[in-house]
This record gives C-alpha cells, structure tokens and sequence, in this order.
C-alpha cells in the first residue's frame, strides 16, 4: 500500500481464510511469514470502523477522521511487520489510531493544548454536514469539546469503544487508578455541561 492510496470499505463477505482467527494468531501467522498483504487486509477489515469511530470522537470533523484514519492505516502497513505482539494488537492499532489525531489536532491548531478543553471546536459539530445522529448525540459530542483531551480520550476509550481500564493503562501508559479518576472527573463535567448545554 503506498501513500496516498484510497482505504476502501472491506466487504464483509469477501472470502477470506483470516476472518474466524484471532488477533493473536494473526500475528503469529505475520512472524511465521504469511503474506503481509493478507493480514493488512484482514486487520483492515477488523478495525476501520473502530478506527473512524475512535478518531471521529476526538477530531469531530468527518474530514479529518477520514484523513487520520488513512494515515493510521498507512503507519499499520509500513509498520507491520515490525510489530511482534508487544501488546494487543487492537491496543497497537488504537495508539497509531490516537496518535494520528493528536498529530492532525497539532498541524491544524499548532498552538493546542492538550492539558486545557477545546470548548471551540463544539462549533464544528453543528458546522459538519457529515454528523448525524439524535440531539442527545450530539450534546454528548460538544459537551466533550469542554473535556482536557486526555479525559476525553478516556471518556470516548471506554464509553464509546468499551475497552477495559488494563487495555487503556497499555495504550496510554497511565495506571489504572490514574485513568479511573480520569473517567469519573470527565463522567462528573460531562454531567454539569450536558445540563448547562440544553
């Protein structure tokens, strides 16, 4: 895959021999010499979703989710085979996913700051032609703008993506005690935004 290249949506259909092995063995496979551009298929097909998903709550825009989400899956293809099973292979794909918003938040607001809430970019939702979804929805998403970045990405880590505080500690390098008053402290403003943002 080089740069540049388009991420099609995977047809969930195609025939393929990867889809009923685990993330595990599909890594294992990688080692043992499997072609690479079948386990980049499959791990495209497993994840793109999640991916847009994942960099959509903390980008907001559906052009940059869109941008970021081809770049993940670009760094996913030049780093593949250097990936030996470290950590969870969703916990890798989440990092290089987390760390292509970051770096896309950087180039387009070089000035960020990530410890302080982003209660400007709350505008862009109601700008995006691309957002749907009910009122509640939509609250939700700009009462996150006024969340430091690292409360919103473990709000959206573990609201929205459901992974456990053992996979967020991995991926963000923070322990889990740290990460449960950092959920609960985004639980509590979210709260009091979502009454204020009636």
């Amino acid at each position: 895959m080089q740069e540049g290249t388009e991420v099609k949506q995977l047809d969930d259909n195609q025939k393929n021999p990867l889809v009923n092995v685990s993330d595990e063995d599909l890594i294992k496979f990688l080692a043992d010499g499997m072609e690479r551009e079948r386990i980049f298929i499959e791990i495209l097909r497993r994840f793109q979703k999640m991916v847009y998903h994942h960099i959509r709550h903390l980008v907001l825009s559906h052009d940059d989710a869109d941008d970021a989400t081809q770049n993940t899956f670009i760094k996913i293809w030049h780093n593949l085979e250097k990936f030996r099973g470290e950590s969870k292979l969703r916990t890798w794909v989440y990092r290089i996913a987390t760390n292509e918003s970051i770096n896309l938040l950087r180039r387009k607001k070089s000035a960020i700051d990530f410890d302080e809430a982003q209660p400007e970019m709350a505008d862009l939702l109601t700008e995006d032609i691309y957002l749907s979804g009910d009122d509640i929805a939509l609250k939700l998403q700009r009462a996150m703008c006024f969340l430091p970045y690292k409360q919103k990405l473990v709000f959206a880590l573990r609201y929205f993506e459901n992974l456990s505080y053992a996979e967020i500690s991995e991926l963000t390098e923070t322990s889990e005690g740290a990460l449960k008053a950092t959920y609960h402290h985004a639980v509590k403003k979210l709260e009091i935004y979502l009454n204020v943002l009636r």
